[in-house]
This record gives structure tokens, sequence and C-alpha cells, in this order.
């Protein structure tokens, strides 16, 4: 149970720490910096990898949770650069980021048990749909296009390498029974 406490207590601060650092990017004036720092799909990789080392989905779900929040908090709060903000504002995002890192770190902890597709594509897709979704809503793309095709090219790869971990576990446990994914 302490190595548990201690290692949300890491996952918090692992979480802050992105938070603060992501605050500091949106400041300068350059318009390549500000969107850089305003990409939503990094926030769920630390939740989903989090979620993944956990064995019980209880504290999957724990970790996600707090991990997301304490980004959230390091985002807008005292050790942020945002400075006085709204407080429904910020209420709302923390919400959003909760919800987020409960629905997160329970996809890493399946991906660690089963190497599901669908949990891979939880992780992948974000980043390949995020820049395409703000065009879409706004009608234009906004701010510069390079980051958008990085941030796609990165949702590829993390697809890519999804469906190649998905196959490698398909092919390891087919011989072993319908009940050794679950078992591992």
């Amino acid at each position: 149970m302490r190595r548990r406490l201690l290692l949300l207590i890491a996952f918090m601060l692992a979480g802050w720490a992105f938070g603060v650092l992501d605050s500091r990017i949106p400041m300068p004036s350059s318009s390549t910096v500000f969107w850089v720092g305003n990409l939503g799909s990094p926030w769920i990789v630390l939740p989903f990898f989090f979620g993944w080392l956990q064995r019980s989905r209880r504290w999957a779900l724990v970790s996600g949770l707090l991990t997301c929040t304490a980004s959230m908090v390091g985002f807008f709060g005292p050790g942020g650069a945002w400075g006085p903000a709204s407080f429904a504002f910020v209420a709302s995002w923390l919400l959003v980021g909760a919800l987020a890192g409960l629905a997160w770190g329970l996809f890493g902890h399946a991906w660690g048990r089963s190497r599901a597709l669908l949990d891979g594509l939880a992780l992948a897709l974000p980043f390949i749909l995020e820049p395409w979704a703000w065009s879409l809503g706004l009608g234009y793309v906004q701010g510069p296009v390079l980051i958008w095709y990085v941030e796609t090219a990165i949702g590829l790869a993390l697809l890519v390498w999804a469906i190649v971990a998905n196959r490698r576990w398909e092919t390891r446990t087919r011989g072993a029974g319908p009940w050794a994914a679950a078992s591992r």
C-alpha cells in the first residue's frame, strides 16, 4: 500500500510538472509556440501510461484522475503562468481533466492487460483527429499548419505501434486459449 501511495504522489508530481511546463508555452507572442502549448492530445499520455502501470482498475482510475487533475492544477494554479483566472473557467477545465484522466487511466490499464486495439486507438486517435476537428469546427486551419502535421504524424506513429503491439499480443496468446490474455 505504501508503494502505491508513493507512486500516486509521483504521478501527481509528474502531472503537475507537465501542467506547469505546458502553461509556460502559450505565453510567447509567437503563434507557432502558442499552438504547441495548446495541443490537447498530449494531456492524455500521462494518464494512459500511469493507468498502464497499475494492476487493478481502481488504481488505474485513481492514478489517471490524479495525474490529469494535477496537470490542470499545474497549468492554471500558482505554479502556472496564467495568474488569476475565472473560477468557472478553471473549474470547467478541472472537470474535463478529471473525466479525461479517469477514461485514459482505464484505457491504459486495459491496454496493459490485453493490448486490445480499441485501447491503443484511444491513445492514437486524439493526435490524429485534433487538428482536423479544429479546422472543421472553425472552417479553417488555425495556427501554423506544420504543427498540425507533426501532431498527426505522432498520432499515425502511435497508431502503427498500437496495431503492431495488438497483433503481436494476439499471435502470442492465440495458442494459449481464450483466458490467457486476461491472466497476464
